[in-house]
């Protein structure tokens, strides 16, 4: 009898891996063995947490760069993408993320934000005066960031000469003129 259990319990052994082997054979390989990576989706929007302090106001926060897509990765623009990521004692009022128009961001930190999507070559056929601004003034003293359209491409040829002229006119006047209080296609105490 307990031969006869012994080749009964063999046998059902013996079909269970006959049944198993198929599905481990086609089970499919490890990322390490396939010579690929894994591919993490996000679990949550990155702008989510941004958004529910910071609302949009009546321009709409997102603007233009809400649809877009950076060009040198694909990926969609976000918060982050631009401001960089909040420490845990950000809601504490610390400032740890980039302020555009803020004294405490030189020129060149805020602009090379920009430039991780604007190429200096797109700007210049643009509007001839990004090659001679781009090191002194920051993107964000003439282009506003997230209204739906920004004021700057709003202009004709003649408000633009007229920006230029009242910049320059109040540098000129005034020696701790800051190039962030000039505003698009406002006029200009």
């Amino acid at each position: 009898m307990s031969v006869l259990r012994s080749l009964l319990t063999a046998g059902v052994l013996a079909s269970s891996l006959v049944w198993a082997l198929p599905g481990l054979a086609s089970s499919p390989a490890t990322p390490a063995e396939s010579g690929t990576r894994w591919e993490v989706a996000p679990q949550r929007n990155p702008d989510a947490a941004c958004l529910k302090c910071h609302k949009t106001d009546e321009d709409g926060m997102h603007g233009k760069h809400a649809s877009v897509v950076n060009p040198a990765n694909e990926l969609a623009v976000t918060c982050t993408n631009c401001h960089g990521n909040p420490s845990l004692h950000h809601r504490e009022g610390v400032k740890d993320v980039m302020r555009f128009n803020d004294p405490m961001y030189s020129v060149e930190q805020q602009n090379s934000v920009c430039m991780t999507c604007h190429l200096p070559e797109q700007l210049q056929k643009a509007f001839w005066p990004h090659d001679v601004h781009v090191a002194k003034v920051t993107c964000a003293s003439c282009h506003q960031l997230h209204p739906q359209q920004d004021k700057m491409q709003a202009l004709n040829d003649k408000g633009r000469i007229k920006l230029c002229v009242d910049c320059h006119s109040d540098q000129r006047n005034n020696p701790s003129f800051n190039p962030a209080s000039v505003h698009p296609g406002k006029e200009q105490p």
